[in-house]
């Protein structure tokens, strides 16, 4: 399955990493559970609040909520 287009959603730009699903047959599971073992959350988790992460601090827990917090904050002042 190596190089082939994924048979499911993965919005991770990162292709060349060796956990993203193109590059194996294990769809999520390697990178969700390599982020979580490192206290990390996975790009696309980022991605699903903001296309944009390019304001994102860190990739830790911690940094993904206040990445939501200050992303949240910007929703509620454009309604």
């Amino acid at each position: 399955m190596k190089g082939e287009t994924p048979k499911h959603f993965c919005s991770c730009p990162v292709t060349q990493c060796p956990r993203h699903p193109l590059n194996h047959d294990e769809g999520c599971d390697l990178c969700i559970k390599d982020n979580l073992e490192k206290g990390k959350m996975p790009a696309c988790m980022f991605k699903a609040v903001s296309e944009d992460v390019s304001d994102a601090k860190d990739w830790t827990i911690k940094g993904f909520v206040d990445f939501y917090l200050e992303h949240d904050k910007e929703d509620d002042l454009a309604e």
